[in-house]
């Protein structure tokens, strides 16, 4: 599954990393897929599993980390 908080938070630069790792957070904490509006997603999962974050920068930084509960 694939989703994306840009379309709430808009482009924040250095700040990305840090949002997108309090989304897949409060996914795990409340075992809960967070759709995007303009997503087509088959179905959703049961039970939240490893997530993986990827933050990617306009300099070319990046980082990926994978969560679990």
């Amino acid at each position: 599954m694939l989703t994306t908080d840009k379309w709430k938070v808009g482009r924040t630069f250095g700040a990305s990393g840090m949002l997108g790792l309090e989304f897949t957070l409060l996914m795990l904490r409340h075992n809960g897929f967070i759709d995007i509006p303009f997503g087509m997603q088959d179905k959703k999962p049961g039970k939240i599993r490893p997530v993986m974050v990827n933050a990617v920068g306009f300099g070319g930084n990046a980082i990926s980390v994978l969560l679990s509960v």
